[in-house]
């Protein structure tokens, strides 16, 4: 299941073949994170604590219609738990500052501290800010960070299929999709990154969906 979310929250939860009808959907630029083992302590420590059920299971397999008897591998089972974000009353040089500490390229833009996501922002989206008003770069800096995030944002949920996340990833040129549960709560990230070393972790794993 995929969602997508836009300043009035949460606007679609639905299957893939759903989400290719979303014409306002406009794809990315290839954004890489590097989140290593050299990333400080600090890092928001956000655990996704729900478990899938075999039961849950199968009634994704059900409304995504797979073989039932075909194993497949969840967003939970692979995604990142350590979600790093910031949040959209900081400013933007705040936002680049916290990019440039932790050496990423991208962050989920929250609106409190109960992780509803209200869009993302990447170190690009700064850069090309500042350089189209140069003039006034001094001043710009110090805007709220919420002024210039991307607002439309495709999610998954952590029940999602690996391999759909990946079809999504490649058609609309995304490096991760940020993983929300039920309640709207950022609970991971997933990145392609993440797909690639589950497949290469994996032998039995079939690649097509």
């Amino acid at each position: 299941m995929f969602a997508m979310y836009d300043d009035d929250g949460l606007n679609f939860r639905s299957t893939i073949d759903h989400l290719y009808n979303l014409h306002e959907v406009t794809a990315s630029k290839a954004i890489k994170n590097n989140t290593d083992g050299k990333n400080k302590q600090a890092f928001e420590d956000k655990l996704y604590q729900g478990k899938i059920t075999q039961e849950a299971k199968d009634k994704y397999k059900q409304i995504a219609n797979l073989d039932t008897k075909v194993e497949i591998f969840h967003v939970e089972e692979v995604m990142s738990h350590t979600v790093t974000t910031v949040n959209d009353s900081k400013t933007i040089k705040e936002c680049y500052d916290l990019m440039q500490e932790y050496n990423v390229q991208q962050l989920p833009v929250i609106a409190d501290s109960q992780l509803h996501l209200k869009g993302m922002i990447t170190k690009h989206d700064i850069l090309t800010h500042l350089i189209e008003d140069v003039e006034y770069a001094s001043h710009n800096i110090n805007k709220h960070i919420y002024d210039i995030s991307t607002k439309k944002i495709i999610t998954t949920d952590p029940i999602s299929d690996i391999r759909r996340v990946a079809k999504v990833m490649i058609d609309f040129n995304l490096n991760s999709i940020p993983v929300v549960d039920g309640d709207d709560i950022l609970v991971g990230m997933i990145s392609r990154h993440d797909i690639v070393k589950a497949v290469s972790n994996i032998p039995h794993m079939q690649i097509w969906a």
